[in-house]
């Protein structure tokens, strides 16, 4: 290379610095693609076990009162009520999804069973009775009902929950 400014006989060398600053932008753009995306993700995942959370906690609170209604209405129906109806207001949906209510019978035990299906959270609850109970509602409202026929050897003479 001469230095007598007349470009004549001189030969430029490849100049890589423009590139490398396109290069380096590029890849950072593709790293805080990356990283927004995996931050987007995580959160979505967070929301949804918080609300799978909220639910079950919901459920608690409304399968709690269930169960104390079921029971009263035990208590009642063995100090010899041949009538019980216990009515309680119930929410229609927890953290926006509806619920259903049942009674299970599983290896001679009773359950309360209060379950969504979107999201599938389930919550069980024991249910220590002498009558025999039964029953399906969901949420809106819930009677506890017992009406005795008279016929001492009736076994169809059972607590019911059902909707109400």
């Amino acid at each position: 290379m001469s230095g007598d400014g007349s470009g004549q006989g001189t030969a430029l060398a490849p100049d890589r610095r423009g590139v490398s600053t396109a290069v380096g932008y590029v890849l950072n753009l593709g790293l805080a693609t990356v990283l927004i995306t995996g931050l987007v993700f995580a959160a979505g995942t967070h929301v949804e076990q918080e609300r799978e959370t909220v639910i079950r906690s919901e459920l608690v609170v409304v399968g709690e009162g269930i169960v104390a209604d079921v029971g009263a209405a035990d208590r009642l129906v063995q100090g010899g009520a041949e009538e019980v109806r216990i009515r309680r207001t119930i929410p229609e949906r927890v953290a926006g999804a509806p619920y259903a209510v049942r009674v299970e019978t599983t290896g001679g035990e009773d359950y309360l069973v209060l379950s969504t299906r979107d999201p599938s959270v389930e919550v069980r609850f024991e249910l220590v009775v002498e009558t025999p109970v039964s029953g399906v509602a969901s949420g809106g409202g819930v009677v506890v009902e017992y009406v005795d026929t008279g016929d001492a050897d009736a076994d169809g003479d059972a607590l019911e929950v059902r909707g109400g």
